[in-house]
């Protein structure tokens, strides 16, 4: 049977038709969703959220179907499953949202919190704190030093707990806390302010 044939028969209320006709088109169906996942490459989008979509698409295609036309209902169901992309707002990150002004100079990227990027304020103080601790840490012994420097990484970037630093300067516990107390006072004494 043709899938205008079955069409026919879905809209007279024939569910075998509908499952005839929904496997007869969807391989059709998942090129065209995986086309447009294609186009939008950009956008966290699934195949299979596409394929849904596309077949709304083929059930208002079932609808709106006209067979006097001379149109094959394969041409009708990609056209529609074309509009039900249309349904995907791709907006620019760079694009003013709407309802705000333009000449506020605005941007999705201004408004959307972004938990990874740190304005340029952030980042000199950031770059400021870590230059004033670096110069505390020059004022304090060597052996308080190299303590620190070893238990929060600042050498090899990895932060060692007290039982790691104790074994590795084999030290005794209570003697690793007093060190560390010892040292981070002398380092608070010669932050500024």
């Amino acid at each position: 049977m043709t899938n205008e044939q079955l069409c026919s028969l879905v809209r007279e209320g024939d569910k075998v038709a509908e499952s005839a006709l929904i496997e007869n088109i969807l391989p059709s169906i998942r090129i065209t969703a995986a086309k447009i996942k294609k186009r939008h490459s950009g956008i966290m989008l699934e195949k299979d959220d596409l394929v849904q979509d596309a077949m709304i698409g083929v059930l208002r295609a079932v609808k709106t179907y006209d067979a006097d036309t001379g149109n094959r209902f394969l041409n009708l169901c990609t056209d529609n499953c074309r509009k039900c992309d249309d349904g995907f707002s791709i907006f620019s990150f760079d694009a003013p949202p709407p309802g705000l002004d333009a000449e506020a100079n605005i941007t999705y990227a201004d408004i959307i919190p972004d938990d990874y990027t740190k304005n340029p304020e952030q980042l000199f103080i950031r770059k400021e704190t870590i230059t004033e601790v670096r110069n505390a840490l020059e004022t304090i012994s060597d052996r308080e030093r190299t303590y620190l420097h070893y238990r929060f990484g600042f050498l090899d970037y990895e932060h060692h707990d007290q039982s790691e630093t104790t074994a590795h300067f084999h030290l005794s516990l209570s003697r690793a806390r007093s060190t560390e107390r010892t040292a981070l006072g002398n380092v608070r004494r010669a932050l500024p302010g």
